[in-house]
């Protein structure tokens, strides 16, 4: 099912037809509903999973709630999927700038440095990645970088081979 899914919402990203609706939202209010709702997961795991917000009001951003929460949970999935029990996985948000900035921080696997490039390409699934895991097809990272350009904001990840990887985006404020 979920990969039906995503070979959907690939289509519909591709004929333009991936419905979005803008709504004024308390972002620190939706990452926190976020957290909460994937704790359990990450505890069956046995992974620490924190959270790191500023204790301040950020200011409200325009977004499609539905389309920001199926990418920052490919973010997440992938995080959970590829730490082995026992590691850590932090969520963050700050403001930077003019945009707000959501990082998550694993202590996984990693990703080998020659194939940083190809990391949000359709079906792309690294090396080791492929060797430690079968499941998964390579199209979260694909539809999770066009839902964050459709909200103009950035999308990128730095990562070390064995010692995990922390991927960043962006969601201008006005």
């Amino acid at each position: 099912i979920a990969l039906v899914n995503d070979l959907l919402n690939v289509t519909r990203i591709e004929e333009g037809r991936f419905g979005y609706e803008f709504i004024e939202t308390d972002f620190l209010d939706f990452i926190n509903k976020i957290f909460l709702e994937n704790q359990d997961a990450f505890g069956v795991k046995r992974l620490s999973f924190e959270l790191f917000v500023p204790e301040k009001k950020l200011p409200k951003v325009r977004i499609d709630p539905e389309r920001i929460k199926l990418a920052l949970q490919n973010i997440l999935d992938n995080a959970k999927d590829y730490t082995s029990s026992g590691g850590k996985v932090t969520l963050g948000l700050e403001k930077k700038d003019k945009c707000l900035r959501v990082s998550v921080k694993d202590t996984g696997v990693g990703i080998p440095e020659n194939q940083m490039s190809r990391l949000f390409g359709k079906f792309f699934r690294a090396s080791n990645i492929i060797k430690l895991q079968t499941e998964g097809n390579g199209l979260g990272l694909f539809i999770t970088k066009n839902i964050i350009e459709k909200h103009s904001g950035k999308i990128w990840a730095e990562s070390k081979l064995d010692q995990g990887s922390t991927f960043y985006f962006t969601i201008p404020v006005k």
